[in-house]
């Protein structure tokens, strides 16, 4: 008694898994096992020839236009109508049939050059904010301004797979009704690791591009849900797991400590913060002037990138990947710094966590002439930063009472403290600012210049001139916390203004 039991031509669906390695000081080795999918429409063609002691059987898919070989309910490849006689041997034999794939595919360069410099292994001495080749990362996108908006191209890149063994690992055959085929469901896994060498490597790599590049094209808010989304992009996410090495991200962030400790503070917001500059790309838009053109061409063209990624594809910007990251994984905010450097991009966020994680090891240094780090930001608006050489004596724990507040919404919980009260209560010591997600002829180096801005005649006519900063941590810290959470709203708003 067969197990297909069909004489005829049918099309069986096909799904391709392969594993890939973990490499050393990874992220996690949990998803060391993970079986990457491959669900991807861009996989244009393959042949998968497999030799049983009966017979070869070849299965092939090659996708045109109306025809695209491709089951949306099973979200896997269908191939071309095969014989059912030479699949019932083929499932029969199994794992012991003799198996490759043919595979050709097209994938963004774009993606496989910014995914190789993410999984950088060795010293720490360039990542993609300063590469070591620009032009070969810019020559893989074109970048247009017409009519003032921002657009970006990818350049695409065709790869095939010659002979690659693989071997059928599931056979699922769903009987048909009378006298029409059963359907059937070959799961085939692709062995990349059996004689690994830097050309498969780079082939399982380009695998990956290839999905980062169709969430970049499909990726919105409304379609990231869908099924094929989320399958791309846990195939991304397990990669960046398996191949990001994290002990050289924290050779960049304790590099950072070891050239600016002993500086002092205000050499250190121009040294520190240049330094910093250098190694994170500002990878979103917020309306305020980033990377010069002229300076930083390499980081500006960058920024623009994956400033469309963030407004149009959020899922796809490196930067989501960077932080569910570090929330599925723990990070501290030391964890999270060396992630940032490693992978050379972040929002304000990013700047600031890698700015309070260098000045907290430069603080315990020996001969440090900076006493504090107050990670922290603007309390009305979603922007973070560091301010330093200033210890916040008072946090203040209350819920929001403005209504334009784009930091939180109103009535949710936020810890902020006072910068005039420091800044008065620190005198003569100097407060300083460290943001290098702006560019320098935007941010405010001193925690005096800040106030003023948070004061300015803008501010007070959009009703967000304040004296509170939102506070996100302190080292080292001995504040006092005021809770005033089960105050009216009007005693709440009064005591902190416009927040």
């Amino acid at each position: 008694m067969g197990i297909i039991n069909y004489p005829g031509n049918l099309s069986p669906a096909v799904i391709l898994t392969w594993q890939g390695e973990n490499v050393a000081n990874a992220i996690s080795t949990t998803l060391k096992k993970f079986p990457y999918t491959l669900a991807n429409e861009s996989v244009t063609e393959f042949t998968i020839t497999a030799a049983t002691s009966a017979k070869t059987v070849a299965l092939t898919r090659k996708a045109a236009k109306g025809q695209r070989f491709f089951n949306d309910t099973l979200n896997t490849f269908t191939t071309a109508p095969t014989s059912g006689l030479g699949l019932e041997d083929l499932v029969a034999a199994g794992t012991k049939a003799n198996c490759t794939i043919d595979l050709t595919f097209t994938y963004a360069r774009f993606f496989d050059a910014l995914l190789e410099q993410m999984t950088l292994t060795g010293p720490a001495s360039n990542n993609l904010a300063n590469p070591s080749d620009s032009k070969a990362i810019l020559d893989t996108f074109t970048h247009a301004v017409p009519s003032g908006k921002i657009t970006i191209g990818y350049k695409t890149a065709t790869q095939s797979l010659k002979a690659l063994p693989c071997r059928l690992v599931k056979s699922d055959v769903k009987p048909g009704p009378a006298g029409k085929p059963p359907a059937v469901t070959l799961t085939f896994e692709l062995d990349f690791l059996t004689g690994i060498d830097a050309v498969r490597r780079e082939a399982m790599r380009k695998l990956i591009a290839m999905d980062w590049s169709k969430i970049a094209r499909l990726g919105t808010d409304a379609a990231s849900g869908k099924p094929e989304i989320k399958l791309w992009r846990q195939n991304v996410m397990a990669y960046l797991v398996n191949y990001t090495d994290m002990a050289r991200g924290e050779q960049f962030r304790a590099g950072l400590v070891s050239r600016h400790k002993g500086k002092s503070a205000v050499v250190l917001a121009t040294d520190l913060r240049d330094d910093i500059d250098g190694l994170v790309v500002t990878a979103n838009h917020w309306g305020q002037a980033r990377e010069d053109l002229k300076t930083e061409r390499h980081q500006r063209l960058l920024s623009d990138l994956f400033g469309t990624l963030h407004q149009s594809t959020w899922v796809s910007s490196p930067v989501s990947f960077l932080r569910e990251i570090g929330s599925t994984y723990g990070f501290n905010v030391h964890k999270s710094a060396a992630l940032a450097l490693q992978y050379g991009a972040g929002h304000c966020g990013e700047h600031a966590q890698v700015s309070f994680s260098v000045l907290a090891d430069i603080i315990k240094s020996p001969g440090a002439q900076v006493s504090h780090a107050v990670f922290t930001g603007n309390a009305n608006i979603d922007h973070a930063f560091v301010v330093y050489n200033l210890d916040v004596a008072t946090v203040v724990q209350t819920l929001a009472t403005a209504a334009n507040n784009t930091r939180v919404k109103k009535g949710e919980e936020i810890k902020v403290w006072n910068l005039r009260d420091a800044i008065t209560k620190n005198s003569p010591k100097l407060g300083y600012v460290m943001d290098p997600y702006l560019d320098k002829t935007v941010m405010k180096p001193t925690a005096d210049e800040l106030l003023t801005a948070l004061n300015n005649k803008a501010r007070k006519a959009s009703v967000k001139d304040t004296d509170f900063l939102a506070f996100a941590g302190e080292y080292p810290s001995s504040f006092t916390t005021d809770d005033l959470r089960k105050k009216t709203e009007a005693e709440r708003k009064k005591l902190v203004k416009n927040v």
